[in-house]
């Protein structure tokens, strides 16, 4: 099977994220390509190492071939919608949310919310092969999944992981209130052509 690049991190930093083409999982819409990540890292000087997986499968793997290393900034246990957020998801095209689509099912906000955070603690550039409807899974904890999905015909690089996490805010704000905390939804970018989608998987 021939290897399928998804995401790349720059050469001067510390991993480089690759993909290969995965099983279609239950609860991916249809048409969707979906591409499991694979994360190469260097624990020990000189020495690679191959990982698949989202964020919190590879770190698991991380600390068991060294326990001193890691790529990323510590993460604690969860992460709150800071205010900065809230006012920059208010910003955000209502029309560009979809909420509670037919065939998935609501995830926690606070479980959501630890995947945002290793999201944002993440070095690099996410890349995307062409599209359209050509999506990895970046991260999967606690049964929450979050998607980053290339809807154009070309390959796309976006500034930081960072703007993955914080399109799921922008869902998180749309989609939640503040009677009902669980929610499932996608968010388009405005004028980029890719989004991102989170609903309730198994992990």
């Amino acid at each position: 099977m021939r290897a399928e690049y998804l995401f790349a991190l720059l050469p001067a930093l510390p991993a480089v994220l690759v993909s290969r083409l995965a099983a279609t999982p239950a609860g991916l819409p249809a048409g969707v390509r979906e591409f499991t990540p694979t994360w190469e890292f260097e624990p020990f000087p000189g020495q690679t190492v191959v990982l698949n997986g989202t964020i919190e499968q590879v770190l698991a793997e991380l600390a068991q071939i060294n326990p001193d290393y890691s790529p990323f900034a510590p993460a604690p246990a969860v992460h709150a919608m800071t205010d900065e957020g809230r006012e920059q998801a208010k910003l955000f095209p209502a029309d560009k949310v979809l909420c509670q689509k037919d065939g998935w099912e609501n995830v926690d906000y606070s479980q959501a919310d630890v995947g945002i955070h290793y999201l944002r603690t993440v070095e690099g550039r996410p890349r995307l092969d062409p599209g359209p409807a050509n999506c990895g899974r970046v991260s999967c904890g606690y049964q929450a999944a979050i998607w980053f999905c290339n809807d154009n015909t070309h390959e796309i690089t976006i500034d930081s992981f960072a703007q993955i996490a914080d399109m799921v805010d922008v869902i998180e704000w749309y989609c939640t209130t503040r009677w009902r905390h669980k929610y499932h939804g996608q968010a388009f970018h405005p004028t980029d052509n890719w989004n991102v989608y989170i609903h309730k998987d198994t992990c």
